[in-house]
C-alpha cells in the first residue's frame, strides 16, 4: 500500500517539477502519506542509486542516442563545484525524453519526460561531431557497399574499384588503388559480380572500374561492361602473388607519386591485419606489397613491415620500418598509427571484431581500421581512439549488431566526441547538488564546458566538441 501511495504521488508530482524538487518534495511529503520510517528507508535506497552530481534518479541510456520512437533530447544539468570530473571538466547530465514515458519530468520538452539520461565530462552528449555509423552485415561485400553508400551520394561515383571479396590480403592491395583513384572499394566474388555491387555502381553513376588483381575471374570484368562501364584490369602477372602486387603497386605510385609502400605476409598475423594495412595505404596513396619478395622488388625509400612474419626479415628490404606486434589489436594500432605519424586528417577509423571475415569491407573507409576482441571497446583502442580523435571525422562499426554491444559502443561515442566518461568520478550514494541548465545554454550544441556562464558565447566556452584548446 504504501508502495503504490508512493509511486501515485511521484507520478503526479513528476509532471510538475525537475528531478531534484521531485527528490525535495517527496521526502517532505513522506511524513504526511506514510507517517513512519519505512518510507524513508525506500528513499535511502534511492539515495543510495545516485552517482555523482545526480539528484534523482533514472536508468542511463545505453548510448550516447537518443533514437527511441517518440523521443526527443531534453536539457542538461550541471554538477556544482567540478566535484564529478577528474581535471576540473563539467559534468553534463542530460535527459533523452519520450512521449508520455511514465518517470519523471526532468528537463524535457512538454508533454515528454525522463526515459534514460546520458552522462558526460567536458563536450554536450546531445551533439555528436563525429557520428557513429552502424553496419549491421556480416560479409566482407556487403560491408564494402555500406561503407561505399555512407561515403559518396548518389551519382558521385564516376570511378569505382572492384577487389576480391574471398581474400583479404587481395582486398588490401585493392584498397590502396581506391585510394589512389580517390573512389569506392567494392568486393565481389571471384566468379561473378554480385547484385549488391551492381546495385551500388548505377547508384553511384559509375562510368569506369579497376578491376584489381588475378584471381577474379575474366568473367567480371565482362559483366561489368554491360552495365556500361569502361574496364581496366590492373593486376594480371600470373607468376605469383608478389609479382602482381608488385605490378598494382607501381601502377600506384606512378599515380601518387609516393616513395613510401606497405608490406603484408600472406600468413600469420599480418594477414590479418593486411585489411587494416590496406585502409591506410589507400588512405596516404601508398601502395601494398604481398610478401617479402615483392617488397624488395617494389623498391619504395621506405616500407612498413607489417607484423611478427614481415618484421623478422627487415635485414632484407632496404629502407625497411617493421611494425612487429604479435597480436592483431595492438597491430592494428600500430598501423593506425603511422598514418596518423604521415599526417592523416579529417578521416574516418573503421572498427571490427578479430577474425572477422568482413574485415577486408573496411578496406574503403578512406582512413584507418582498427581491430577489437568482440562485443566490448577493450581500455587501449578505447584510448588509442581518444588520443586521435581531433583527426577523426567518423567512425564505422562493423558486424552484425555492429560488432559492439551497447556498452562498447557507449565507449567508442564517449572517445569519438570528447564526453570524456572515463573521467567521471564519484560513487553510489554522492549526490552532490546540481544546477539548472541556464535557459540561453539548452539549445542543443551550447552547452557549457566549464567555469561560470561566459558573458557571451564568444569565450571559447561553447562549443560541442569540448574546449579546442584543451
Amino acid at each position: 500500500m504504501i508502495d503504490l501511495t508512493t509511486e501515485r504521488v511521484s507520478r503526479w508530482m513528476a509532471a510538475r517539477m525537475t528531478r531534484r524538487h521531485f527528490v525535495n518534495r517527496l521526502a517532505q511529503v513522506a511524513i504526511i502519506v506514510a507517517g513512519g520510517p519505512s518510507l524513508a528507508m525506500a528513499m535511502a535506497r534511492q539515495a543510495e542509486a545516485r552517482v555523482c552530481g545526480q539528484s534523482g534518479v533514472s536508468p542511463k541510456c545505453a548510448t550516447y542516442d537518443c533514437e527511441f520512437p517518440n523521443s526527443v533530447w531534453g536539457w542538461c544539468w550541471y554538477a556544482n563545484g567540478g566535484a564529478c570530473c577528474a581535471g576540473g571538466g563539467l559534468k553534463k547530465i542530460c535527459d533523452c525524453c519520450t512521449r508520455a514515458w511514465p518517470n519523471v519530468h526532468g528537463y524535457c520538452p512538454s508533454g515528454t519526460n525522463v526515459r534514460c539520461i546520458v552522462e558526460s565530462c567536458y563536450a554536450d552528449p546531445r551533439v555528436q561531431t563525429v557520428p557513429l555509423i552502424r553496419v549491421d552485415r556480416g560479409d566482407p561485400m556487403s560491408a564494402s557497399i555500406a561503407v561505399s553508400a555512407a561515403r559518396f551520394g548518389r551519382g558521385t561515383g564516376g570511378t569505382v574499384v572492384i577487389g576480391d571479396a574471398e581474400s583479404g590480403v587481395s582486398a588490401s592491395v585493392a584498397a590502396s588503388v581506391a585510394g589512389a583513384a580517390q573512389a569506392a572499394l567494392l568486393l565481389t566474388r571471384r566468379d561473378r559480380l554480385v547484385s549488391g555491387v551492381i546495385a551500388e555502381m548505377q547508384r553511384l553513376g559509375a562510368k569506369r572500374a579497376y578491376v584489381v588483381g588475378r584471381s577474379i575471374a575474366p568473367v567480371v570484368d565482362e559483366q561489368v561492361r554491360q552495365y556500361g562501364l569502361t574496364v581496366e584490369r590492373i593486376g594480371t602477372s600470373a607468376l605469383g602473388a608478389g609479382p602482381w602486387s608488385v605490378e598494382v603497386g607501381r601502377w600506384v605510385m606512378q599515380r601518387t607519386g609516393s616513395r613510401r609502400a606497405v608490406a603484408v605476409d600472406m600468413h600469420g598475423v599480418s594477414a590479418v591485419v593486411a585489411p587494416a594495412a590496406g585502409a591506410m595505404a589507400g588512405a596516404k596513396g601508398m601502395p601494398v606489397a604481398l610478401g617479402i619478395d615483392a617488397a624488395k622488388l617494389l623498391a619504395a625509400d621506405v616500407t612498413y613491415l607489417v607484423g611478427p612474419e614481415m618484421a623478422a626479415r627487415a635485414g632484407e628490404v632496404p629502407g625497411a620500418r617493421p611494425l612487429d606486434a604479435d597480436e592483431p589489436a595492438a597491430l592494428a594500432r600500430q598501423v593506425a598509427g603511422v598514418g596518423f605519424a604521415e599526417g592523416l586528417d579529417g578521416i574516418a577509423v573503421g572498427l571490427a571484431p578479430r577474425g572477422a571475415s568482413y574485415l577486408g569491407g573496411l578496406g574503403g573507409v578512406g582512413g584507418v581500421v582498427l581491430i577489437h576482441d568482440g562485443g566490448h571497446l577493450d581500455g587501449s583502442t578505447h584510448a588509442f581512439v581518444n588520443h586521435f580523435r581531433p583527426s577523426l571525422a567518423r567512425a564505422f562499426a562493423v558486424g552484425p549488431g555492429s560488432g559492439l554491444n551497447a556498452q562498447g559502443q557507449w565507449s567508442l561515442q564517449s572517445a569519438l566526441n570528447h564526453y570524456d566518461a572515463h573521467l567521471l568520478i564519484g560513487v553510489s550514494g554522492q549526490g552532490l547538488p546540481v544546477v539548472s541548465q541556464p535557459l540561453h545554454e539548452r539549445e542543443i550544441g551550447r552547452a557549457r564546458v566549464a567555469g561560470a556562464p561566459p558573458e557571451d558565447s564568444s569565450g571559447g566556452y561553447w562549443t560541442s566538441r569540448a574546449n579546442p584548446d584543451r
